[in-house]
């Protein structure tokens, strides 16, 4: 035997029922609608109270049904306080989780069109309110915002401090987040240690600070908040360790290189370089990019009087190094080594002369370099 089982889903909210309803011809829908409870407490004294003194009708707008706009026209009721007493002899009933007092908007409506203002704004959040049947004007919404409640502030004591750009490669400021709510607590105007040091100052009950290799930011922690513990955050320590593995692995490019060809001979494949791949060049435009922000950093903090020693604990870098930039007037530019090909070694004199008289294109070279004896790539010619 086969069992249907129906569900009864009302569109008012719950504690009111439907008396009627009638839909108009531009679809909207109206219904008329009661509160199911029988008595009400008083706003003044808190006692409840059934004696029904008379009846008013509100008209509240409610959430859409089956993309259709619902108007609901409430029979309210004014009740009789049974306390001698009490100042409000008469009051007005009150809807919890229906609507809140002289609204015209359900708690359910109010609820979503906030939602709609606070990630659309005003005039947009207008158009796309409509869109979804639940017509409001932006000025509305703009006072939906206003009107929000605002969760209470909780000092906090994990934060996180890194640099943001107001304009990329230009001007910095610094942003400072809430790790345990992720929240942004504030944006400062500049990356300088003072202003980092007189925030922190603030918030003495802060335990642990998250930043990057900055110097600066460092600096500002200890000063700041002396008892903190300093740590650097996930992105920036997984950053670091891909930055020593880089490093790491560049001291021993001879024996990379070694055996690659190896591996490039066991497979049968011919052993020449390979060309310059686009994110090799990026990590050393990077690296390039790293030294020279390091550089101006230096140069910022010698102009203010620090010695070698305290600018190198700053900035994160030996205090030979420091000393060497600042003798140099500049970082060093790292230059790969020009490594001479055994192959074109017999060919060098005549390729240079081909090229002073005037023979510069790479591909004729390597076909005249072949019918001489050359044996290796166009690549490696045109290098």
């Amino acid at each position: 035997m086969l069992v249907v089982q129906t569900f009864s889903v009302s569109p008012v909210p719950a504690g009111l029922t439907i008396v009627s309803r009638d839909e108009t011809t531009d679809g909207r829908l109206h219904l008329d609608v009661r509160p199911v409870q029988r008595s009400s407490s008083c706003p003044d004294c808190g006692r409840h109270s059934s004696g029904v003194h008379s009846h008013y009708q509100r008209h509240l707008a409610d959430l859409p049904w089956h993309g259709r706009i619902v108007a609901m026209r409430l029979t309210a009721r004014r009740f009789r306080c049974r306390t001698p007493d009490c100042k409000m002899q008469i009051f007005t009933e009150r809807l919890p989780g229906v609507a809140a007092w002289r609204a015209q908007r359900s708690d359910r409506l109010a609820e979503s069109q906030r939602a709609i203002a606070l990630v659309a704004g005003g005039e947009p959040g207008s158009r796309l309110a409509h869109r979804l049947a639940m017509p409001v004007s932006g000025d509305t919404l703009l006072r939906m915002i206003r009107s929000a409640p605002v969760p209470g502030f909780v000092a906090p004591t994990i934060v996180g401090i890194d640099d943001w750009a107001w304009r990329r490669g230009q001007r910095y400021g610094t942003i400072i987040c809430d790790l345990e709510r992720n929240r942004v607590l504030d944006l400062l105007p500049d990356r300088n240690a003072d202003s980092v040091a007189d925030w922190l100052k603030r918030w003495p009950g802060i335990k642990i600070v998250a930043r990057d290799r900055a110097g600066v930011y460092a600096h500002g922690a200890r000063r700041g908040a002396p008892g903190a513990m300093q740590v650097a955050d996930r992105w920036h320590l997984l950053s670091g360790l891909g930055e020593a593995l880089r490093q790491a692995v560049s001291r021993h490019r001879s024996a990379v290189s070694a055996a690659t060809k190896i591996m490039a001979s066991a497979q049968g494949a011919q052993a020449n370089p390979a060309p310059t791949s686009p994110g090799l060049t990026k990590l050393r435009a990077d690296r390039k990019a790293g030294r020279r922000e390091r550089w101006e950093e230096i140069c910022q903090l010698d102009k203010l009087g620090h010695p070698t020693s305290s600018i190198a604990e700053l900035v994160g870098v030996t205090q030979r190094t420091v000393q060497r930039w600042i003798a140099g007037g500049g970082e060093p530019e790292h230059v790969r080594p020009h490594i001479q090909s055994h192959l074109l070694g017999p060919f060098e004199e005549w390729l240079e002369a081909r090229w002073r008289s005037g023979h510069q294109v790479g591909q004729q070279l390597w076909r005249e370099l072949k019918e001489l004896g050359y044996k290796g790539s166009r690549n490696t010619v045109a290098r």
